[in-house]
């Protein structure tokens, strides 16, 4: 046995994060176009969106325990052949029920690449080199939604709706060969354990009875649940009720990447002067001030593209202080040997989070950006309820 540590493969593990969070997005300039050819409702289309959210979700509760028990990189392998093959059948799919169904098995493929990837990271480093690598990390996560809809919009006004998952496809077979000519198993079987099935159902039962922890984890759900309903909804308000094209969808919904960008980067500036409690107080005001200007614009007729982006930005903004701040507190509001199950309940509560909005999204019957603008500020004033009353009042 060896203390030694194997160097963080930090480009392949950005890498992964970059193709799982590419599938999330470059498809949504393409569902019109998805709707239309595979001749299928609006809805049934969105639902390609929360089909993959809900696969994810509920695939982390188990990759996690999984990977701890048997190592990382036979289940990373088979999660990257999977989102290969996944988004390979997405793009012959004959109809909605198989796209669907190819979603959910993209999704648990995509699951893999980033539960994994941060548990590499806790394999191989430590305090500020691991702080580096989850900036890095975190960094593909954010900016990766944002570039896949550009590219997504060019592919489909070129090649038709089927060529953004072909897109997919190609990330993950590069991947998948990266990681089986660079990557070596990181967690030694001395270090490797397995829990049983009841014991970690009893550790989530326990993690959900933790007001504080849950209090940070349904506030930062219910703010993914509006970012969610957003990636799913603006597709139909923007493409088929404001007629903007598919090649230029992606311009108009940029301002809420860049948005949560520039609210992480202040936050983290601000974190050694103003506690995280203020953080999410200064977030939850300018998330709420945000999205409540879309539904003034909305009830006032202005609701045009250009005109959103600078309230969505706000939104955004605002999220960025959110977000990251009510992560952290999660996390260190329970015991170090509960960090890693407290991590999976609270990404299953997040994802969860946006697979039922994303649901609700579906439902709407979108004459402007009214239905979603009033979707989404519930979901923000609900994100600030959980945190006065789990987090503040305790």
């Amino acid at each position: 046995m060896t203390d030694a540590r194997p160097a963080a493969p930090i480009a392949l593990l950005v890498f992964l994060m970059v193709a799982s969070q590419v599938a999330i997005t470059i498809f949504l300039p393409s569902l019109p176009a998805i709707a239309d050819d595979l001749e299928t409702s609006q809805a049934l289309a969105q639902m390609t969106v929360s089909a993959y959210l809900g696969a994810f979700a509920l695939a982390q509760l188990v990759v996690g325990p999984l990977s701890d028990a048997v190592g990382r990189r036979g289940p990373l392998l088979t999660g990257l052949v999977l989102f290969t093959l996944g988004s390979a059948a997405c793009a012959f799919a004959p109809d909605i029920t198989v796209l669907i169904m190819a979603r959910v098995v993209q999704a648990v493929g995509g699951c893999t690449c980033i539960v994994i990837s941060r548990a590499i990271v806790r394999d191989t480093t430590d305090a500020a080199a691991a702080t580096r690598a989850m900036a890095y990390l975190g960094m593909a996560l954010a900016v990766a939604p944002m570039i896949a809809p550009l590219v997504g919009g060019q592919l489909e006004a070129q090649f038709g709706w089927q060529s953004t998952f072909l897109a997919t496809a190609l990330l993950g077979a590069a991947a998948l060969v990266a990681t089986v000519t660079t990557l070596r198993e990181t967690l030694p079987p001395y270090a490797r354990k397995f829990t049983r099935p009841g014991v970690l159902a009893l550790s989530y039962v326990r993690l959900a009875r933790m007001a504080r922890f849950m209090g940070y984890s349904l506030s930062t759900g219910s703010m993914g649940a509006a970012f969610q309903a957003f990636i799913a909804g603006t597709p139909v308000a923007f493409i088929v009720v404001m007629g903007v094209s598919p090649e230029a969808f992606g311009f108009f919904i940029l301002s809420a990447p860049v948005g949560y960008i520039t609210g992480n980067y202040i936050a983290g500036r601000m974190a050694q002067r103003v506690s995280r409690t203020r953080m999410i107080w200064i977030g939850s005001v300018l998330a709420t001030a945000g999205i409540g200007a879309t539904v003034i614009l909305a009830l006032t007729g202005l609701d045009s593209p250009a005109a959103l982006m600078l309230p969505i930005f706000i939104y955004s903004w605002g999220s960025g202080f959110i977000i990251p701040n009510s992560l952290a507190g999660a996390l260190t509001a329970v015991e170090p040997a509960s960090a890693g199950s407290a991590a999976a309940l609270g990404g299953f509560i997040q994802m969860g989070a946006g697979f039922l909005s994303t649901m609700l999204v579906a439902g709407l019957v979108q004459t402007s950006f009214l239905q979603l603008g009033l979707l989404m500020l519930a979901c923000s004033l609900i994100s600030w309820l959980f945190f006065i009353a789990l987090v503040v009042r305790r």
